[in-house]
């Protein structure tokens, strides 16, 4: 591509990094001075050209490997079959019942089933959805390569598509030229509804059908066990852009996609199912159903007369009329306006009347399509995803306090504290609420009017649409009870209160530990009992990962949230409530990340019981659902976790979880704490270091998303940036830092043995150094070396990364002696090898980013023509990096 789009002369340039690199990391010291050398003379187009073409490299290696892996997953199952390969549903459903499990306790599992993943538009996606279509055709490309039954004309034909597209890739530009809109975000995850788990869930739901049939027969799952959600055009914390209007144009959006994607299926079976009522008499209930529907629809009638005496194509093709005619309802402005409406169709009166067809028809026919239609119908029901709000807990709070002080009935409720802010509250949901019109009439700041016309929207959807579209109501840096009682009121003054699932995020090390007592004083409360009891599905809480690794480094966050899961959940079991524990995982090991199923079966027994939520952030949303098949392994192994996680027999074969152990855990955490404070919080001149040796502030300017990467405006402090562009600053300067920073440390305080024990038989322990090993694997001090030479203060530099170089000495040699490998990720030598081989090629792009900040700060005008190109070799590096790494925040 270099050669022929370029020049010859960049393709040696390229080439000769390339050498120099690996040859730096073969050992050869003449390489390690010739390579900055040789990066620092480049012209700006060279190493534009340069930063594409590993960039590039990356995005095609990481499609090869990918495609490889379908087809040794697609070679195990054919190999194995019957058998279920491993951590698949059907292995899963196995294993229980070989271990025990019997008939009434997994019927009790099924009914409690409940799984929900969760799409967030958090700016880790350094990629153009652009670049990401193209790339899903290169690699659609690359797997018909695969077809032994290709003729020689056809491979022709697929080798050129792949060049062209290949030379499109390279032409088209990597930076975004604009932020995205909330509503752009929108699209991009529907594009991943519409295109992977339309069909990705009734599969889903297949395997776990015909694996509960096999071992279980007579038991079935619940049809709408498995659902996603969404946060794209909810989540407002943080976010100015998420505005009421955003709201509602979302759900649209929502509803949009939905209503096309049945109009479509429920078309083809008419056409399909010409079955004559002669032959196959429509039962009662369909031709009653009919009936009422008189006159029918001109075209419908039209249909009538030509296929006449078929009666299951008549329903059908009058089911795909109402939803075209739904198609066309503005639903934006119906949402927005407050007049009288109805939906003209709901999910549930197209289920009645497929079930009414699947129930006259011969087995065979009501099975493959038509059972896939009532599986999406329970999956995604007319609104696609559930769409999540999130507000932080004091805004909302600020916004009661501006209606009470303009109701004359509180001038300072924002400045209660929780108790008196709870007295206030608990006095007022006792009361008859105000109008609605009168709170709508008040002069309120535009913060508080823009919060209160969101709560009205929700009424409003809830209204007209049913509960169905909506989630639950996140409330994010929840502090006490009197955080989710504030929703609980503002959600009853607007109309909409019954049946909201108001949700506590917890994030920090403290609300982490503190999460318990909030709880058991909530649920003290008759009137948030009552609340309860008005929807159906116990109390949803949500972990944050993120903040809490920023709050306290990667093993306190960790353990803060193993113990604050189990006493959430004995809390909830004291009160006889059922609990979803909602995981805020991001990509990284330092937000949460790491392999799904080691993560699920790592968390504390007997918190997950059936239920598991997770959000899916970022740049993992592609890499995980870019495609179907490994989309379809992702999905499976969560599931097969689930299951495994809440089987009786699971359960009682985990070995007990001693005291010593826990008392290890309570002292190596408190070291890796005050290990972490003492660098980012209590060593002069941190900040400064940080934001000197890691590309934050560039990385803050970049259109990834619509949302800032600030919580509040003040620049750039570690308490103010979002956990993020945190953990990506890290990433890219290869320090890893929040993903085993304070490790070395924390397990020097406990003797080899014990360890070795706790590695061997604690899956939560295990896990810990499992994903810190790979962080540490992918970490690099000799590259991060060269970001620290980016710190104008000398002093400063050498003191702060030789504290940090000197920790991830400890780190490694420590985690070594734990898991009794003799090097980094021996445990899992595929990974380990895919790392050595990519590692020479990240490295150039390091050196190319390096070398562009130096360029870029010691500008005089940081805004000028010459800046812009040297962002757009920034842009480019920070894509390349994130490929080679696949890791970006």
């Amino acid at each position: 591509m270099l050669r022929s789009q370029e020049s010859v002369a960049l393709f040696e340039t390229e080439e000769r990094i390339r050498a120099l690199a690996k040859a730096r990391r073969a050992g050869e010291m003449e390489a390690a001075v010739e390579l900055p050398v040789t990066v620092a003379g480049l012209p700006v187009e060279a190493a534009r050209a340069t930063a594409s073409a590993f960039a590039v490299y990356f995005d095609l290696i990481n499609l090869a490997e990918e495609v490889h892996r379908i087809a040794a997953l697609r070679a195990r199952e054919r190999a194995q079959h019957p058998a279920p390969i491993g951590e698949s549903i059907g292995e899963a459903v196995g294993l229980l019942k070989a271990r025990g499990v019997g008939t009434d306790t997994m019927a009790a599992l099924l009914r409690a089933l409940r799984v929900e993943l969760v799409l967030t538009a958090h700016p880790t996606e350094a990629k153009r959805r652009t670049v990401l279509s193209k790339l899903q055709r290169i690699g659609e490309a690359l797997r018909r390569l695969l077809d032994r039954d290709l003729l020689p004309r056809e491979r022709t034909e697929v080798l050129g598509m792949l060049q062209a597209e290949i030379t499109a890739l390279w032409l088209t530009d990597r930076a975004r030229t604009t932020r995205p809109a909330v509503t752009d975000e929108v699209r991009t995850g529907l594009y991943f509804v519409d295109e992977v788990f339309w069909e990705l869930l009734p599969r889903i739901g297949a395997d776990l059908e015909a694996a509960v049939a096999l071992h279980y027969p007579g038991l079935a799952p619940p049809p709408d066990w498995l659902r996603v959600a969404s946060w794209i055009g909810g989540d407002r914390d943080g976010n100015p852009s998420v505005v009421t209007e955003v709201t509602a144009e979302t759900l649209r959006l929502h509803r949009g996609l939905a209503v096309e994607r049945h109009r479509r299926s429920v078309q083809d079976l008419a056409r399909r199912l010409s079955v004559n009522g002669r032959h196959c008499p429509a039962p009662e209930a369909l031709t009653a159903w009919l009936e009422t529907r008189r006159p029918l629809p001109a075209h419908v009638a039209y249909l009538e007369q030509r296929y006449a005496g078929e009666p299951y194509r008549l329903a059908l093709s009058l089911l795909a009329a109402d939803l075209e005619a739904a198609s066309e309802e503005d639903m934006t402005a119906r949402l927005l306006d407050e007049a009288p409406h109805r939906a003209r169709v709901t999910a549930a009166e197209i289920e009645a009347v497929v079930a009414r067809v699947a129930e006259g028809l011969p087995a065979v026919l009501a099975g493959d399509r038509v059972r896939a239609l009532r599986r999406q119908l329970a999956g995604f029901g007319l609104h696609a995803a559930r769409l999540d709000i999130r507000e932080d807990s004091g805004r909302l709070a600020a916004t009661l306090g501006d209606i009470l002080a303009g109701l004359s009935r509180d001038r300072d409720f924002a400045g209660r504290d929780e108790a008196g802010r709870r007295t206030v509250l608990l006095a007022l949901l006792a009361e008859a609420p105000p109008k609605a019109s009168e709170i709508g009439a008040l002069a309120l700041g535009e913060a508080a009017a823009e919060t209160w016309r969101l709560f009205r929207l929700l009424a409003r959807a809830r209204a007209v649409y049913g509960a169905e579209p909506l989630g639950p109501f996140i409330v994010s840096m929840t502090r006490g009870p009197a955080d989710l009682l504030t929703v609980l009121l503002l959600a009853r003054w607007a109309g909409g209160g019954a049946g909201l699932q108001i949700v506590p995020l917890f994030e920090t090390l403290g609300d982490l530990d503190a999460a318990p007592r909030t709880l058991d004083a909530l649920f003290a409360l008759p009137v948030y009992r009552a609340h309860l009891q008005s929807g159906e599905d116990g109390q949803m809480v949500m972990i944050g990962y993120s903040d809490s690794n920023k709050d306290g480094g990667y093993l306190a966050a960790n353990w803060a949230l193993y113990r604050a899961q189990e006493s959430i959940a004995r809390t909830c079991a004291a009160h006889g409530i059922t609990l979803t524990l909602f995981h805020g995982r991001g990509g990284t090991v330092a937000r949460g990340g790491g392999p799904a199923g080691r993560a699920i079966r790592a968390q504390p027994p007997g918190t997950v019981a059936g239920r598991f939520r997770v959000t899916e952030q970022g740049e993992t949303i592609a890499s995980r659902y870019g495609d179907a098949a490994l989309a379809h392994r992702h999905v499976e192994q969560i599931v097969s976790a689930v299951l495994l996680a809440s089987g009786e027999g699971e359960r009682d074969a985990a070995p007990p979880v001693t005291d010593a152990w826990r008392e290890a855990m309570d002292a190596m955490a408190a070291a890796a704490r005050e290990t972490y404070l003492d660098l980012v919080e209590r060593t002069p001149g941190f900040l400064e270091y940080w934001q000197a040796a890691t590309p934050i502030d560039e990385l803050s300017r970049l259109r990834l998303g619509s949302r800032p990467a600030v919580r509040r405006a003040g620049g750039l402090t570690r308490s103010a940036v979002r956990a993020i562009p945190w953990v990506f600053s890290w990433m890219q300067s290869r320090f890893n830092l929040p993903g085993w920073y304070g490790l070395g440390t924390a397990l020097g305080r406990v003797d080899g043995g014990r360890l070795r024990d706790m590695y061997a038989g604690w899956p939560f322990f295990r896990a810990i150094l499992d994903n810190a090993e790979m962080s540490l694997l992918k970490a690099d001090m000799g590259i991060a070396a060269l970001y620290s030479e980016l710190v104008p203060n000398r002093a400063l530099a050498t003191a702060v990364f030789t504290r940090i170089g000197s920790e991830f000495v400890r780190a490694r040699e420590s985690i070594l002696r734990a898991t009794g490998h003799a090097e980094l990720m021996d445990g899992d030598p595929v990974i380990q090898r895919s790392v050595h081989l990519r590692n020479p090629y990240v490295d150039p792009l390091n050196y190319l980013q390096v070398e562009m900040l130096r360029r870029l700060r010691a500008l005089a005008d940081p805004e000028g023509e010459e800046a812009a190109r040297y962002r757009e070799v920034l842009v480019i590096t920070i894509n390349g990096i994130a490929a080679g790494l696949r890791n970006t925040g």
